[in-house]
């Protein structure tokens, strides 16, 4: 995790062409994200130390699992961090780019818009050019969707599947031991309400 962190800090140094609009919405590194996933399997084997301790909290100790929750949830909230925060070290990359994308890009846009608006609201059309048909709309929709994307980018390249995946490796191992301690007719009440 030290030389990933490492590789991230150095590749924030490097001199990136990196574009707000790129449709990754992390102006080209998204891919990064998938990259940190990789690392889910040490979040799923930590899980699992920690599903042993609760398990043998819950059989030898009498533990309960509604008083070991908090350790559960703080270890996937921990596990989460740990796993994301190496992407951060990209955000004084990534910042700058969404904040100079905002001001060209709406530059861009209230240049365009003042002249469609000049165009087709106050003024009339030149001779021989309609309404439909016309480039106007569909280059005005066109660059909507762009300064939508470049407003969306986000300034880190962590995108909801790594969200998603890292507390689900970490929680994983503790599944069967929340069955264990679970008594059966608690059990049996939860899965008929999921049923029904």
């Amino acid at each position: 995790m030290y030389l990933w962190a490492s590789f991230l800090c150095h590749v924030s140094r490097l001199n990136l062409v990196l574009i707000p609009t790129h449709p990754d919405m992390a102006a080209g590194i998204g891919f990064l994200s998938g990259a940190q996933l990789r690392f889910s399997p040490i979040a799923f084997a930590c899980g699992a130390v920690v599903a042993g301790q609760v398990g043998n909290a819950i059989a030898y100790e009498g533990a309960a699992v509604a008083g070991l929750k908090f350790i559960i949830i703080a270890y996937c909230v921990f596990a989460t961090l740990v796993l994301v925060t190496p992407l951060l070290l990209l955000l004084p990359t990534l910042l700058p780019v969404k904040r100079r994308g905002l001001l060209d890009y709406g530059a861009l846009a209230a240049g365009y818009t003042q002249t469609f608006d000049a165009k087709w609201i106050r003024g009339k059309p030149p001779e021989g050019e309609t309404l439909l048909g016309s480039s106007d709309i569909q280059s005005l929709a066109d660059l909507g969707s762009t300064f939508a994307i470049v407003r969306g980018m986000r300034v880190a390249p962590i995108d909801k599947h790594t969200l998603i995946g890292a507390p689900i490796a970490a929680v994983l191992p503790m599944v069967p031991v929340l069955i264990f301690g679970t008594p059966a007719n608690q059990l049996i009440r939860t899965v008929l309400k999921l049923l029904t």
